[in-house]
């Protein structure tokens, strides 16, 4: 529920005289699927004329296939009948690549919905018009509905070898299909920046008011797909977002998302409004080098305990091959910084597995946890308050519309390897917690990122039965490795049916400067063209 995208478009929906939109939300371990209900009037989802999936990560996949099996509904967009209901999906996951469960979706809607929503809206009577049979209805939504795309009509064909060669499509539908996108003006106070509508105690935000800032982020790290599906960067006018903060209500705590393209001097204006009024803040992240002793200020005002720094690498070298413009001093600066402000504890997140990783690599993660506690440590005693270190570590994904979609994952063994040195080296370091992420999960992700149509019968599989990963895909005659290598330059990728509007040759010119261990500006909208997203919206 504290997923912004999502109440947005609910509200976005329900604004509309003609349109009454429900929520489902994925049921605890205590209640079956079969039982699913909705929020608002506990209707099955069988009931509904439309089915919209709000898809922010590929764990997310199963969910989606045990709601259509609970639901009775038929599982493959190419078998329902014109009674069931259309079934759409959205969401940045679904951006970045939408093949893996494109056979489940009838249509996809692609980008800003604020972009598409009168559009969308507008069609919703012939969308379901059961009178049209369901090709006539998602070619009416396909031809009116920016950034739609309707997987029945594309079809990807491979070579013996398993690799993707063509992406055939039916005439009258666009190839590629160009997301929905969105530019914020202070004149349009509809739709309004999207804040949380409706307060929950059970979510991740508990009870807290959400509103999101800015859009996309200029830094160019190489390994984060939102940073380039969502170029160019945009922020929301101060008018917008001083309306929106008005329809906050029953709480005093607000979220701000999307600072990472704010500049300091912005943070530290806006936060100081909001702390006068009363407010506390959170803050999704900050970065290192935008940490300054005024933001810290702001940060103790707000009863802050903790606050995380994102190396993602503990070496130069691998920072700079993942562009992300940090330098070890600043880190340390940041660190100290943070405590000598009183904040005590520090969460600091890594990634094992990156491209051109070595184990010395692993051991600097290891090294730079023990200077950040070193140069923390005296400051803490100096305040009578030793704080805590907590080392987040994910295991990195090659992820689809980033230079680094070319890269090939890191094989399991290897995996574990790293992660025992990691373990074996903080293990050492008192009042240091490791919390890593599952390899196993990782696995699957990394399948799921750079997957395409044939994982189909695999999440039916795992989701539906209870199958291993490793069983599910001996199934369907695939293999791990077919989704692990390493990518051919001119390789055909199944996510390239969607076109994000940053050049396949920039991406490119970026994966091999990070084999070089070059970094890259951040990018300045309107003002440089080299990645070619800007030029794409202006033409």
């Amino acid at each position: 529920m504290s997923n912004l995208g999502l109440q947005s478009v609910y509200a976005g929906l329900n604004a509309e005289d003609r349109v009454v939109a429900e929520r489902f939300f994925v049921p605890n371990h205590q209640i079956p699927y079969s039982s699913w209900l909705s929020e608002e009037s506990s209707k099955p989802l069988k009931d509904f004329d439309l089915i919209l999936f709000s898809v922010s990560f590929e764990s997310s996949y199963q969910n989606m296939v045990k709601a259509l099996e609970a639901a009775g509904l038929s599982l493959r967009s190419e078998d329902r009948q014109n009674r069931e209901p259309i079934v759409l999906a959205g969401g940045i996951a679904t951006q970045i690549n939408p093949e893996p469960i494109a056979p489940f979706v009838d249509a996809f809607l692609l980008g800003d919905f604020e972009a598409i929503s009168e559009t969308f809206i507008l069609c919703l009577p012939e969308l379901t018009d059961q009178g049209l049979s369901r090709t006539e209805r998602l070619k009416l939504l396909a031809d009116n509905v920016s950034g739609v795309y309707v997987p029945r009509f594309y079809r990807p064909l491979y070579n013996a070898l398993g690799d993707l060669v063509e992406l055939e499509y039916e005439q009258g539908f666009s190839f590629p299909v160009v997301p929905a996108i969105f530019f914020p003006n202070s004149q349009i106070q509809t739709p309004p920046v999207p804040h949380t509508g409706i307060l929950s105690p059970d979510s991740v935000f508990s009870n807290m008011f959400l509103i999101e800032l800015a859009r996309g982020c200029g830094r160019g790290c190489r390994f984060c797909a939102a940073g380039f599906v969502y170029r160019p960067p945009r922020q929301w006018p101060l008018e917008c977002l001083n309306a929106a903060l008005q329809k906050r209500k029953d709480t005093d705590r607000v979220g701000l998302v999307g600072l990472e393209f704010l500049g300091s001097e912005e943070i530290e204006q806006l936060c100081g409004r909001l702390l006068d009024e009363g407010l506390k803040l959170a803050f999704s992240s900050l970065r290192a080098d935008d940490i300054t002793q005024d933001v810290v200020r702001l940060l103790k005002a707000s009863d802050a305990k903790s606050a995380t720094i994102a190396p993602e690498a503990g070496s130069q070298r691998l920072r700079q091959i993942i562009n992300k413009n940090l330098n070890e001093d600043v880190i340390l600066g940041a660190a100290e910084t943070l405590v000598s402000g009183g904040i005590p504890n520090l969460k600091l997140y890594f990634m094992l597995g990156l491209p051109f990783e070595t184990d010395e690599d692993v051991q600097d993660i290891v090294n730079l946890v023990d200077k950040i506690r070193r140069a923390v440590r005296p400051i803490g005693q100096s305040m009578g308050h030793l704080g805590s270190i907590t080392v987040s570590v994910s295991t990195f994904v090659p992820k689809a519309w980033t230079p680094m979609q070319w890269a090939g994952a890191v094989k399991k063994s290897v995996l574990e390897r790293r992660r025992q040195i990691l373990e074996k080296g903080l293990r050492r370091l008192p009042n240091v917690k490791l919390q890593p992420d599952s390899v196993r999960g990782a696995v699957f992700q990394t399948i799921l990122s750079r997957g395409d149509r044939r994982l189909a019968p695999v999440l039916e599989a795992v989701a539906l039965r209870g199958v291993t990963l490793s069983k599910a895909m001996k199934e369907a005659g695939l293999s791990v490795d077919m989704y692990y290598k390493t990518m051919g330059a001119d390789m055909l990728f199944p996510w390239e049916v969607v076109d994000h509007r940053v050049r396949r040759e920039y991406l490119w010119k970026e994966w091999k400067r990070a084999s070089r261990a070059k970094q890259t500006a951040f990018c300045i909208p309107e003002i440089c063209d080299k990645c070619g997203a800007c030029h794409k919206v202006r033409a």
